[in-house]
């Protein structure tokens, strides 16, 4: 019981062309999936700068800056400051996640929610949230 060479190549120009189709599915999840780690993060941050500002009546951007995750480098502006009344976080994306649509994604302290990217579509970017 043997396969013929047309069999074969058969077979294998349809599992090239599931893979060609499954594969930018699968990436897209990722990057959506690294984008929501970030998401979280930024709410993270921003649940310990109301803590702070609770306490002391003021935002300290110099605290509560969680490490930088896998794909995304996290900041806070303004930075190094003390005793500000405003301040916004960002998750810029790194490595693979830079060609992410959504580009950057920030929270400031009101909770307005904003994307650098080339989307214009902030829930899209924001997972929905």
């Amino acid at each position: 019981m043997g396969f013929t060479l047309i069999e074969l190549v058969t077979v294998i120009v349809i599992v090239a062309i599931l893979v060609s189709l499954a594969v930018p599915s699968y990436r897209n999840h990722m990057l959506r999936i690294h984008r929501t780690e970030a998401i979280s993060a930024l709410f993270d941050l921003a649940a310990c700068q109301e803590r702070v500002f609770a306490i002391q009546g003021r935002y300290d951007t110099t605290s509560c800056i969680p490490e930088s995750l896998e794909h995304y480098r996290l900041r806070i502006e303004p930075a190094h400051a003390t005793q500000s009344l405003v301040y916004s976080a960002w998750a810029d994306p790194t490595g693979s996640q830079v060609s992410d649509q959504c580009g950057s994604l920030g929270l400031d302290q009101t909770g307005l929610r904003q994307a650098s990217g080339q989307t214009s579509n902030i829930n899209k970017c924001w997972n929905g949230r």
